[in-house]
């Protein structure tokens, strides 16, 4: 308990949400598909949200943004799908450290997504009459995407501690050694680079004029004479030269570099994998997953496939593992550490030299089980039950926390039971999703009441009482349809499942009495998620506004700022001051990414460190030259 007695408060830790947006593009002339390309609307979004609030490049340019509340803007489409339509364009929360203002910055980057859906520019030759933004899981062809949870938490204790540093060595090893065989094919990937980039400007100069225009029109790029024309507000794409160099060799050469890369890399992975699974996040492995996989039942959005058939949740369908990398090979893990993988991979050589930051006791755990909730008291229940399983876990405190026995298998089972009748087989007896998420539950109010009474302020636990309030409302709300299907109304607009399916019931077809086609049912599970006036969430919660628990001062306070014990704050800061200026040598004055910002000024490169609480106002003041 002496760890909890030092910090005396729960529900504090840093902790951060990701949420992939999918992107639909309606033609303004009413054809079945626009051809606008992934990479033009997330340049048009990037854009209308850059002139809502400062913004600067990530470290390694390209499309991130770091914008001056906190948050961070890129492009998840692959590279290799960037010019074809419609694409996912993910937002990143601050990083903060209670779950109130976590649910304050979701809301804030879900509304100025909205906003930017509405604001975004288009050019003449573009065919867009609108675009719509959807925040939800599945898209209509099944494909997965969604939102991602980040808690900063113990990776590991004691002698599992120094097992894990062991094996990090071992990984660190592995990483120069994949670094320096990947080094020949790399520089051959840039030779080949060149040779295209030479053939083509050659090409350029012999080929008659109005073919080079016709080419560069078919490409995507615009002639000479469009760019006179082109409004001021439409800057020209800074998409990382790189990326474009890359797309523009033949197909095969950009299959056999990445194959060849991957190969390279693959032992890498591997023990990245042997890591994960065996040292890393053990404790939180064993008695967090039951609450993630039961979790559905109270804050899964609902999902119809094409079937017909109900599920309450649409990321679970794919998950089909416990902890993996997370989209190396297609696996859907529980818990994701590909983000360790893209540190140990960065596109420069100080990727080996940040490894070490994987030393530290304190690591992210990132959880993929998660949907992308519109609801507010879904999204509190969410992260405060974690949080506060979480401060259990480092406390000791887990004999009462139930275990499954086959992770997997058990979320197929709930995912599919709407009715919240199935039981899977627990190390308390056979349990339905609502009695495991009933007994962590009250293990946590116990272990709450006692450090409140320990303590003997009930002011420091705000937090840990509200994060308790809205997961047991969530439940009872749950329970209240289980026994009585009709009992849905005080569900609507808290439950997103349950208002789904409430939804999907009202619908019928065109005689009386026959039910709705599946193309009309599935068009409300999509608008369900549509972040606009016409989306059928945003339609009911306009009437329901008692239902809302974030204020919308709390939310315009997140659209402008990050909390101000956040780190995310210093970045902000820095942000406001530098964005949109140019240094000496042509380039933005700074570039940033989550822990550090470059700032070249007077011809002398500085490297400043947030500042983080934990270690109070030393991180501010790290900086040296470069």
């Amino acid at each position: 308990m002496a760890k909890l007695a030092i910090r005396q408060r729960l529900c504090r830790r840093l902790m951060g949400m990701e949420t992939e947006y999918a992107t639909f593009v309606d033609p303004r002339d009413g054809a079945l598909q626009s051809d606008v390309s992934a990479r033009e609307v997330y340049a048009a979004l990037r854009d209308a949200i850059c002139r809502q609030m400062p913004a600067v490049e990530g470290l390694d340019g390209g499309d991130r943004r770091f914008l001056a509340n906190g948050s961070a803007l890129n492009l998840e489409t692959h590279l290799a799908l960037r010019d074809g339509p419609g694409g996912l364009v993910e937002m990143a929360t601050p990083e903060v450290y209670r779950p109130s203002d976590l649910v304050a910055c979701q809301r804030a980057i879900d509304e100025i997504m909205r906003d930017a859906s509405g604001e975004a520019r288009w050019s003449a030759n573009q065919n867009v009459g609108r675009l719509r933004i959807l925040k939800n899981s599945c898209d209509a062809a099944g494909h997965l995407y969604g939102c991602q949870e980040n808690y900063e938490t113990d990776v590991a204790t004691g002698a599992g501690l120094l097992m894990y540093r062991i094996a990090i060595c071992l990984v660190w090893a592995t990483q120069i050694a994949c670094v320096l065989m990947s080094f020949p094919v790399v520089m051959m990937i840039v030779a080949a680079s060149l040779i295209q980039q030479s053939s083509q400007h050659a090409w350029s100069r012999i080929r008659p004029r109005g073919d080079r225009h016709n080419s560069d029109r078919s490409r995507g790029r615009p002639n000479p004479a469009e760019q006179q024309d082109r409004p001021d507000w439409e800057e020209p794409s800074d998409t990382n030269e790189s990326e474009e160099s890359f797309v523009a060799l033949p197909k095969f050469v950009q299959w056999l570099s990445i194959a060849s890369l991957r190969a390279l890399h693959l032992p890498l992975v591997i023990a990245l994998r042997v890591v994960g699974s065996h040292f890393a996040f053990r404790s939180q492995r064993r008695h967090l997953t039951g609450l993630l996989v039961s979790r559905v039942a109270i804050m899964g959005t609902g999902h119809l496939d094409h079937d017909g058939c109900f599920f309450l949740s649409g990321k679970a369908l794919g998950v089909d593992r416990v902890a993996d990398m997370g989209g190396f090979n297609g696996e859907r893990p529980i818990y994701v550490y590909g983000h360790w993988l893209s540190k140990l991979c960065g596109r420069s050589w100080r990727s080996i030299g940040e490894t070490r930051q994987l030393f530290k006791r304190r690591q992210r755990l990132q959880i993929g089980l998660s949907d992308s909730n519109l609801s507010d008291l879904a999204q509190w229940a969410k992260i405060g039950s974690v949080a506060l399983i979480l401060d259990m876990i480092e406390a000791k405190r887990t004999k009462d926390l139930p275990r499954l026995r086959s992770p997997i298998q058990a979320l197929r089972v709930f995912n599919r039971d709407w009715n919240l009748l199935r039981r899977v087989p627990t190390s308390h007896g056979e349990l339905t999703s609502l009695e495991i998420q009933t007994k962590y539950y009250r293990a946590a109010e116990q272990f709450v009441r006692e450090q409140s009474q320990r303590s003997g302020r009930e002011s420091e636990w705000d937090e840990a009482q509200r994060a308790l309030q809205h997961w047991a409302e969530s439940i009872r709300l749950v329970r209240q349809f289980r026994k009585d299907s009709k009992q849905t109304a005080q569900g609507l607009g808290r439950i997103d499942w349950l208002g789904k399916r409430w939804m999907l019931d009202q619908a019928v077809g065109d005689a009386s009495g026959e039910p709705a086609a599946w193309i009309t049912r599935k068009k409300i599970d999509l608008r369900y998620h549509e972040l606009s006036e016409d989306g059928y969430f945003a339609r009911f919660i306009a009437n329901h506004q008692e239902r809302e628990l974030v204020t919308d001062v709390d939310i315009e306070l997140r659209r402008r700022n990050a909390p101000a014990d956040s780190p995310a704050a210093h970045r902000g800061w820095m942000i406001r001051e530098f964005a949109g200026e140019v240094s000496v040598a042509g380039g933005p004055t700074m570039r940033t990414d989550w822990e550090r910002a470059l700032v070249d000024q007077n011809r002398a490169v500085r490297t400043v460190f947030y500042s983080d609480r934990t270690d109070g106002n030393r991180g501010a003041n790290r900086q040296h030259q470069s």
